[in-house]
């Protein structure tokens, strides 16, 4: 009795020597295999740098009526470039390419802030009794200039669709002008009101359009 309870522990041990003889053997295989092979781990590197740029481009940058006068019997006569209804109470014809006014798209990789100026005010570019010289901003695709009626959070800038004097001074028009393919253009109206007495010959003026990094 007393042997086989020596027997059983010795097998006991046995056992527990031999699983723990394995874990040794099994660690030193692993080192010495690592040494061999030259086992070993190390990371790489890949960079680039994208640089910005501020790209505008005018795909429609001339507006022309043409040659014209007030009708008969007027006092003035009202000139705008929707694509319909761009003259009343004269003979002007708006040119095809130019209904929907000047087009602007942003071609660039971010986001500007548009800035505008003309060179001439309704007395200087018209003359006359009562001119009116005016222009607008408005989205030709949705959301591309992000104004505070544009549908965009961080924009104030003027309102979109309201049409201002234009100024020889430069202002701001449109604060945060996206350069996303599906929102990247915008258009410039014109309303001009043309009075019987106004200068004649080529009435002409020049916009010019600044861009810059928008920081929003």
């Amino acid at each position: 009795m007393v042997n086989s309870k020596l027997l059983s522990v010795m097998v006991v041990v046995v056992v527990i020597i031999s699983l723990f003889s394995v874990g040794l053997v099994y660690l030193s295989a692993r080192s010495l295999f690592s040494a061999i092979s030259g086992y070993a781990t190390s990371t790489g590197e890949a960079n680039l740098t994208v640089e910005s740029a501020v790209i505008i481009n005018f795909t429609t940058n001339t507006i022309s009526w043409g040659s014209g006068r007030v009708n008969s019997g007027y006092s003035s006569a009202g000139l705008n470039t929707y694509e319909t209804g761009n003259v009343t109470n004269g003979n002007w014809t708006l040119s095809a390419a130019s209904r929907g006014g000047l087009r602007i798209q942003n071609i660039g990789n971010v986001n500007v802030t548009l800035n505008l100026s003309g060179t001439k005010t309704a007395a200087t570019m018209i003359g006359g009794t009562g001119p009116s010289y005016k222009w607008n901003i408005s989205n030709f695709e949705t959301h591309s200039c992000r104004n505070s009626t544009g549908g965009a959070a961080a924009s104030n800038g003027l309102p979109l669709d309201n049409f201002y004097d234009v100024n020889t001074t430069t202002t701001e028009f449109c604060r945060f002008f996206q350069f996303n393919d599906s929102q990247d253009t915008i258009r410039i109206d014109f309303n001009l009101t043309i009075p019987s007495d106004s200068l004649t010959g080529v009435l002409t003026d020049t916009i010019t359009v600044t861009a810059f990094s928008s920081p929003y």
